[in-house]
């Protein structure tokens, strides 16, 4: 006799008429992707692509584009799977791995927990360089950097989650227009723009070791896992992106018993009984629009940032023999649009303030859903406070990090260097392949990702923890 067939745990809601109604609607369903479009575009293109491309020209433009298709592919593997099931994948790994339970949840919460302090320390850190040079040296750095730090949590403590998103939209459209200015002011060489893409291990130029001896002294690996990390964030940012799903009720997140289906879920072995008939599939993937929409729009802002900074960063710092480090980490970077107008430079340096402050207010926002994510399924403390309950413990916890790292004199780079490697690189590259694993053990078939999609996040996780394993080796002079 064949198996008895399990009846469906839910039916998934009607989806929202404007998923049906074509680029306008869809264009409705931006929200947690603007978050952590301005959480983790900031540093990365004004500081590290410009850096990287200062140091090594158009040829590190491949690894910086890997990094940002890779957490691209990361961050849609949770997406749709909480879209889908109701439940964070962070919670289902807690179930299926062998060893104690949730050990690998908690292995991922605190590598980003160890993170954190190392982004709001080097965001702070960068915003303070760049006041105290405006300013005239009116404050140190440190003392700039505890005034971002402490009223940045102020502002954010103070609003909602739908102030926070309104605020970071404007700030990505200013984004992404500066930077498309800038491109076409400069106009980079096109054809060694395209060669950039074609993967090919850089070296240091010998002007770089005549100008630059601390930048030349640092390991090559190091340099570019600092670039990958920062380059659409880390763990400590995809936990907490996705978790903030719960906001919007998509797809099996907006059913009225969410909570009840959740906890059957929380306990559920082996495939998940989903529905099956053709009408639940056509509303699952309808709903799957708005994560793959919200997806979309977020990492084609940070691929396209981050390959035009990258352009200008080697039209104009790498070919003038300009790298971004010691106490000048922003100001060479003006040169982006002086070239077309001095009076430009103001607006260089305000969208440079948008853009870093964006991130730091975003990670204020991001930080405890990660932490509520990473560690509820372990922990009924954390469970019964919530986000909203743990938020000012996590907070905290990263102002004391971000400053403790400023007021010890660390400069940004060193500063975001444990972020990098531990939840920038490898953690992420653990996701893609958990998550592969993840939706086999529990998703029936139809509910799987395509063959296509499962290949490229495959590659993504390989990329990402060989670099981490690379910059370490690298270091060491075990290579």
């Amino acid at each position: 006799m064949s198996e008895t067939k399990k009846e469906a745990l839910f039916s998934y809601p009607e989806p929202d008429r404007k998923l049906l109604s074509g680029w306008k609607g869809l264009l409705g369903f931006l929200g947690p992707g603007v978050i952590l479009a301005s959480a983790t575009v900031g540093s990365g293109e004004v500081f590290f692509a410009p850096r990287g491309a200062a140091i090594f020209g158009y040829g590190i433009l491949w690894c910086l584009v890997l990094g940002a298709l890779s957490k691209g592919f990361m961050s849609y593997t949770g997406t749709r799977y909480i879209v889908l099931t109701g439940e964070h994948p962070i919670t289902r790994w807690g179930h299926i791995f062998p060893g104690p339970k949730n050990w690998f949840p908690v292995l991922l919460g605190v590598l980003a927990v160890l993170s954190m302090p190392s982004w709001v320390g080097g965001v702070a850190n960068l915003l303070a360089n760049m006041t105290m040079y405006l300013t005239g040296g009116s404050l140190s750095i440190p003392l700039w950097a505890t005034i971002y730090i402490l009223g940045t949590l102020a502002v954010v403590a103070s609003g909602t989650y739908q102030h926070v998103e309104t605020t970071q939209t404007y700030i990505v459209i200013t984004k992404v227009l500066t930077s498309f200015i800038a491109l076409f002011a400069v106009n980079p060489d096109w054809g060694q723009l395209l060669l950039g893409l074609i993967p090919s291990f850089p070296t240091y130029e010998p002007w770089v070791i005549a100008k630059y001896p601390a930048v030349a002294s640092r390991s090559i690996g190091m340099e570019m896992v600092a670039y990958v990390g920062a380059i659409g964030g880390g763990t400590y940012d995809y936990i907490g992106y996705v978790g903030l799903y719960r906001n919007k009720g998509w797809g099996a997140m907006g059913l009225p018993n969410h909570k009840e289906i959740e906890e059957k879920l929380r306990v559920t072995e082996g495939q998940f009984a989903l529905p099956d008939s053709k009408e639940e599939l056509a509303k699952a993937n309808t709903w799957l629009k708005a994560a793959q929409i919200d997806t979309i729009v977020s990492f084609g802002t940070l691929l396209l940032i981050t390959v035009v900074f990258t352009a200008l960063g080697a039209a104009v710092l790498h070919a003038g023999q300009l790298v971004p480090s010691g106490m000048q980490l922003l100001e060479h970077q003006s040169a982006f649009l002086t070239i077309v107008h001095p009076g430009l430079v103001y607006l260089y340096w305000l969208a440079v303030w948008c853009a870093l402050w964006g991130v730091l207010s975003s990670i204020f926002e991001l930080y405890p859903s990660t932490c509520y994510e990473a560690f509820r399924t372990a922990s009924s403390w954390v469970r019964e406070k919530g986000k909203a309950g743990i938020a000012k413990y996590v907070w905290v916890y990263m102002c004391l990090g971000g400053l403790a790292y400023n007021w010890a004199g660390f400069n940004v780079v060193t500063i975001v260097m444990v972020g990098s490697i531990l939840g920038g690189a490898l953690s992420c590259g653990l996701w893609c392949l958990a998550q592969i694993y993840a939706e086999r053990k529990v998703l029936p078939p139809q509910y799987r990702m395509a063959p296509w999609v499962v290949v490229c996040v495959a590659l993504s996780g390989v990329f990402l923890i060989a670099m981490a394993v690379f910059s370490v080796l690298d270091q060491f002079k075990l290579i």
